[in-house]
């Protein structure tokens, strides 16, 4: 089933149909990923024509990489065929400055023996022979010590690019999931050892699928962008941000109350509404964006699943009462606030 869909979105798309392609669109196939369908999806109702390589970006983009631990596999080995070789050429080497250093210590009973001027001039090349050798081998020793200095380099930065491309979200460029639940567990811990308060907060883009499905993937990426750079501008150092997927973003607040939290959280709320959202190539309009956002206070005993789910608990309540609001623990069941909004 997953096979013929596949094969029917190559020839939708007109797509040559290369093993990648095929794979990329064998994943559409299953659905396993909802963005990279989303996406699909508007390229097939706005008849748009891509290329292989524009697909293959879209997967790259879209489908989470699977190969992390086969590249750090890789990298693994290579680093162990440099130390392999490096340790080998001073093997060698050891064992030519021991022979050495044998003859270095037999050489005066050798000159000492010498027959003859030609016998002692003979013994004295020799040695003089043997230590060029050493030296030469040294030399080269140096070289391959360079040179594997160099490779480990690259392949310590290859491994750092392998870490950040497992934790980063590749569109905003904030860390993921992942990267957010390692950050909540230990924020968790060190805020119950030091007795210290601690505040989730979720945002979620107002109605994000309907703006996305009016104005195509690549004017909702923007968007996306957009309100991941507000999000991190505002609460800069105070705390850690996340993408979490789709349109929402988390933010982990040590050492603050909920109405600091609360402060932050509308201020972002109100400068994202703030913008007119603009296609520049055309200056054509597309309204107003709106955010909405839950915040939660972590308990002594919670678990980042606990918190988490409390959070987005207010958060659906700030869709509930009408969306564009921040709402906090306690406040999920209380009458909405009425915003004045304008739209200047």
């Amino acid at each position: 089933m997953f096979a013929d869909r596949a094969m029917t979105l190559i020839k939708a798309l007109r797509l040559p149909a290369s093993p990648r392609i095929y794979e990329l669109c064998y994943a559409y196939g299953t659905g396993e990923y909802p963005s990279l369908n989303l996406v699909i999806n508007d390229l097939l109702n706005r008849r748009v024509a891509v290329g292989g390589a524009q697909i293959e970006q879209i997967g790259a983009r879209y489908i989470p990489s699977k190969d992390h631990r086969e590249r750090f596999d890789k990298v693994g080995v290579h680093v162990n065929k440099v130390i392999g070789r490096v340790l080998g050429s001073l093997g060698n080497i050891i064992e030519d400055e021991e022979a050495f250093s044998k003859d270095l210590a037999q050489t005066p009973e050798k000159l000492a023996t010498a027959e003859n001027r030609q016998a002692l001039i003979g013994e004295i090349r020799n040695m003089i022979q043997s230590a060029g050798f050493v030296g030469e081998q040294q030399r080269r020793l140096e070289e391959k010590l360079g040179a594997s200095i160099n490779e480990i380099n690259s392949l310590r930065d290859e491994l750092q690019k392998i870490r950040n491309a497992n934790v980063t979200d590749p569109l905003t460029g904030l860390p993921n999931r992942i990267s957010f639940e390692r950050s909540l567990q230990g924020a968790l811990g060190s805020a119950a050892e030091r007795k210290a308060p601690l505040c989730l907060a979720l945002c979620d883009i107002d109605e994000f699928k309907r703006f996305n499905d009016a104005w195509g993937h690549l004017t909702g990426d923007q968007v996306l962008c957009l309100v991941a750079m507000e999000v991190k501008q505002t609460i800069g150092k105070t705390g850690t941000v996340a993408r979490l997927g789709g349109a929402q973003f988390a933010a982990i607040m040590p050492d603050m109350e909920m109405a600091g939290v609360r402060v932050l959280a509308d201020k972002i709320r109100s400068t994202v509404m703030a913008r007119d959202i603009t296609i520049k190539s055309t200056n054509q309009r597309l309204g107003r964006v709106h955010v909405s956002f839950g915040i939660a206070v972590a308990r002594p005993d919670d678990t980042p699943d606990a918190l988490v789910f409390r959070t987005q608990t207010c958060l659906c309540a700030a869709k509930a009462q009408g969306r564009n609001r921040v709402v906090g623990e306690g406040e999920e069941n209380a009458p909405a606030p009425e915003l004045k909004v304008a739209f200047g």
